[in-house]
């Protein structure tokens, strides 16, 4: 993947774990999107993972957004239905110190379990973090501890607006995810025939 720091369009990204029993679910796959009216202003990753496989997905998932972390704006995370708790605290964290622009953060149907009162109170003290919205996700109550995270949304049911806002995830057509994700945050673009760049990342996973 080529991504140059001398690059200065925002960054959007989002990271979608896909249904275990989905084919290929062991690899993690990054799309791109870098042309186009859509994208003229700023660019969108889209990087598919798996919970089952996260121990092998979050070296490379990380390097990733290492790559972007300058310039990312909006962070979606997304998983469905809830899973076990298998995002560490660090990678909230890393979103809280790392992402000095970020000023939104999406995250559905995912086990908070392990996000800890200090990372709340970095994202609470992030100069730019406008919102972070908690959408029908398990164990998230350390966010609402003391009211120490004044940019929180608990969301429990669907709001209007919210898929045009963050894009629509429906895992089932991860073949045209990218093209609909993209169509959502743009509406003033009804079509656009571009297609973003994919990348395939095998990891082992073990005998």
């Amino acid at each position: 993947m080529e991504v140059t720091k001398s690059e200065t369009k925002p960054v959007w990204v989002y990271v979608i774990f896909r249904k275990n029993h989905c084919s290929g679910h062991e690899k993690m796959t990054v799309n791109i999107s870098r042309d186009g009216p859509v994208f003229w202003n700023r660019q969108v990753a889209y990087i598919y993972c798996c919970s089952c496989h996260f121990e092998e997905h979050e070296g490379p998932l990380m390097a990733i957004l290492n790559k972007f972390e300058q310039r990312v704006e909006r962070m979606c995370i997304v998983d469905r239905p809830v899973d076990y708790p298998f995002l560490p605290d660090s990678i909230f964290s890393y979103m809280a110190k790392s992402m000095p622009k970020l000023q939104f953060i999406y995250l559905r149907e995912l086990d908070l379990e392990k996000i800890n009162r200090a990372t709340v109170v970095d994202l609470a003290n992030h100069a730019t973090l406008k919102k972070v919205i908690v959408h029908g996700c398990r164990n998230y109550e350390v966010l609402e501890d003391f009211r120490n995270l004044p940019q929180l949304l608990v969301v429990r049911g669907e709001i209007v607006g919210l898929k045009a806002m963050i894009g629509d995830f429906d895992e089932e057509q991860s073949g045209s995810s990218s093209q609909s994700l993209s169509q959502s945050i743009e509406q003033s673009v009804s079509d656009s025939s571009d297609q973003p760049e994919t990348i395939s990342v095998e990891v082992a996973t073990g005998p």
